[in-house]
């Protein structure tokens, strides 16, 4: 069974922003608070990716 990943959230303009893992503009104008959280949801989406987790192609 997989778990599901929670998604990396931060707020921006008091408002809560899920962080893509491609990143958007608008993390950036956050400045270090929104590169390190793009850095922790890309860290978790390339987890997700594992090679020897049976998804090889054969």
């Amino acid at each position: 069974m997989k778990k599901k990943q929670e998604p990396v959230v931060i707020m921006m303009n008091g408002k809560p922003f899920e962080v893509p893992p491609g990143g958007s503009l608008g993390v950036l104008a956050l400045g270090n608070v929104g590169v390190r959280a793009w850095k922790k949801a890309k860290e978790k989406f390339e987890k997700k990716d594992v090679p020897g987790d049976g998804k090889e192609k054969k």
